[in-house]
């Protein structure tokens, strides 16, 4: 049996580099966060509302059915 220590791989966070102005270009143009292409109020206030709504109706009849027990 070994008695060496597995060591950690280096990570590549400092090795970056510059990107040229055509992949910033392609990248604002494929990018769906940095294209805007989405209605905020759908994605950040109608789409949790709804999960909200819907796990209150799921809390409520799971109480409904475990009191008619």
């Amino acid at each position: 049996m070994s008695d060496s220590y597995a060591q950690q791989l280096e990570l590549q966070l400092n090795k970056t580099r510059d990107a040229t102005p055509e992949e910033v270009a392609e990248w604002r143009v494929s990018d769906y966060w940095n294209r805007g292409d989405y209605d905020p109020l759908v994605m950040f206030v109608v789409i949790p509302t709804l999960v909200q709504l819907s796990c209150f109706a799921l809390m409520a009849g799971v109480m409904y059915l475990a009191s008619s027990l």
